[in-house]
């Protein structure tokens, strides 16, 4: 039975439901099985990308839930990898992704990472304008650091209302969430349990027996807690979705929040990423 998950952020007039279901090295019959159990259970965000080699199978769990169209935000991401964007061919790339999904378009569109092979005064308008045609509803990007947003931000006639990136109480984004929050854009955070190493930390792990939660759940409501972020973690276990749902009903005191908030670290990154990455923000 579905309920319904009435917690939003609000950007760019995007109503972005706060707690997602990730599909990053969701693949296969695991995949469809978990977006389909998902959205059957309340589920209304589910995010993924044209890199996760897994859109058709996403589309196909959301054919098999039943769940209406309009019941659910949906997110996918263009890698804009050494070919040069041109308009038509970020078209093309976006009537790819809605092919493999199966849906007429999609709620939110995002460059998945910055590149300087491939120049935002192209790729942004041509964004930019997926959007007017209403193969998206909103766009927004991926891995952008302050000076990548500042760039997309002149050349887009449309709000950019999500920047995702890595975020966990192990990193620090302090600077990045004070220019977001500046800028009217939400930080959705990929990877919310640091790969795991949320289950492993003594403090973590004590503020989840108080709570009698497991400590995904302190993580995903420490990450809830600021009203400009969103959270998609990913699971390939059905038997974890409930759990993650659930964290949006958990309260952190505010001794708690101090607490988690200092684990960060400057080098606390889990996921490795490619050799174009930006220089981070400290």
């Amino acid at each position: 039975m579905r309920t319904k998950n009435y917690n939003i952020r609000t950007a760019g007039k995007a109503n972005i439901p706060v707690l997602g279901l990730g599909t990053w090295q969701s693949t296969g019959q695991d995949c469809i099985d978990v977006v389909k159990k998902g959205l059957e259970m309340g589920y209304e965000h589910i995010d993924t990308a044209q890199a996760y080699d897994n859109e058709k199978e996403v589309g196909e769990g959301i054919k098999q839930s039943g769940v209406a169209r309009d019941k659910f935000f949906l997110t996918t991401k263009i890698f804009p990898d050494d070919m040069k964007f041109e308009p038509e061919k970020l078209k093309a790339a976006a009537q790819k992704s809605l092919e493999n999904l199966g849906v007429d378009y999609v709620d939110l569109l995002l460059l998945h990472w910055p590149d300087d092979r491939v120049p935002l005064s192209e790729t942004i308008p041509a964004l930019c304008e997926l959007q007017k045609q209403g193969l998206t509803r909103h766009i927004g990007v991926s891995n952008f650091n302050i000076a990548n947003i500042t760039e997309a931000e002149k050349y887009a006639d449309v709000p950019i209302v999500v920047n995702q990136v890595e975020f966990h109480p192990f990193i620090k984004q302090d600077t990045l969430q004070t220019f977001l929050n500046n800028h009217h854009i939400l930080l959705e955070a990929y990877s919310p349990l640091a790969r795991g190493d949320v289950f492993d930390n003594d403090i973590i792990k004590e503020i989840a027996d108080k709570h009698n939660v497991t400590p995904a759940q302190i993580s995903l409501a420490w990450i809830l807690s600021d009203k400009h972020r969103v959270a998609i973690p990913k699971t390939s276990n059905p038997d974890h979705l409930q759990g993650n749902l659930d964290a949006v009903g958990v309260e952190l005191s505010a001794d708690e929040l101090e607490k988690i908030g200092k684990l960060a670290s400057s080098d606390g990154r889990k996921i490795e990423h490619p050799d174009y990455s930006p220089v981070w923000d400290d």
